[in-house]
């Protein structure tokens, strides 16, 4: 069975399909800022190491350990990332720095420590929780929406100077997925007067929706079925209706589907 390392397996999609590929055989070692309060047996044989994205000497150790502890790393899939819902004029720099660094820079620190372990597989595959807003902007999530944007553009630019080596690349953009996102999500303590009446609007539909949303064993299960596949796709939006989203956003001209945007929005 496959060696698969998976980023932010501490919650959400990460620890849903830790849990559940670990349940099929395979050795999972999931990574969490903190993970002295898991153990083995109760979080389904799934092993935890300790890793921040942010910090490079972390990484560099956190992959190491992973490697060590599995004899190797066949998978990555990165899924450690922080999510916003703040007008972009009132977002801080210090927060927008630590969006970027998280969503992006750390998901590449993770592949860059990973390819060498990656390369000695006989068949590496790397997959990044991306998101519909990789494709699309969302009103109110800029950062998050420009980090997604990002982990779009890397993938598919390594997956192509990966692939003499053995090393295939996926991008998996997950729609409205019920998980503890929003509890973690960056607000604003204040919004000021020209934004109050429309973040309002979007703040509530935003958090409706997660509420609303399958649950993150629907992403574990895609993924199960992705690890199965020889030859993966590139992209795979995953939620209800991520796929339709997905087809009218790459056919329709802009304008067109900013306004359904806008009409979902109530904007």
């Amino acid at each position: 069975m496959k060696k698969v390392l998976i980023s932010g397996a501490s919650r959400g999609i990460g620890r849903a399909t830790a849990l559940f590929l670990a349940e099929r055989g395979y050795t999972v070692v999931g990574t969490s800022r903190d993970p002295s309060k898991y153990h083995g047996l109760e979080e389904g044989n799934v092993t935890y190491v300790a890793m921040d994205v942010n910090r490079s000497t972390s990484v560099r150790k956190g992959v190491k350990n992973a490697a060590k502890i599995m004899g190797g790393i066949d998978v990555l899939i990165n899924n450690a990332g922080i999510s916003h819902v703040t007008p972009f004029e009132e977002t801080s720099e210090r927060d927008g720095r630590m969006i970027m660094e998280t969503n992006f820079f750390g998901l590449a620190a993770v592949i860059r420590e990973a390819i060498p372990f990656l390369r000695k597989s006989d068949n590496g595959l790397i997959i990044n929780i991306s998101s519909l807003g990789g494709i699309m902007g969302i009103p109110f999530q800029s950062y998050y929406v420009a980090s997604k944007y990002a982990v779009e553009g890397l993938s598919e630019s390594i997956r192509m100077e990966l692939k003499s080596q053995g090393i295939q690349v996926v991008l998996i953009e997950p729609g409205n997925i019920r998980t503890e996102i929003g509890k973690h999500r960056l607000y604003p303590r204040k919004v000021g007067a020209p934004y109050q009446k429309t973040y309002s609007i979007v703040r509530d539909i935003v958090d409706s929706t997660v509420d609303e949303a399958e649950p993150p064993e629907i992403i574990a299960k895609l993924i199960h079925k992705i690890l199965q596949k020889k030859n993966p796709g590139v992209r795979y939006p995953a939620g209800k209706g991520s796929r339709m989203i997905s087809f009218l956003i790459r056919v329709l001209p802009q304008k067109i589907t900013e306004r359904l945007l806008l009409n979902y929005y109530n904007l």
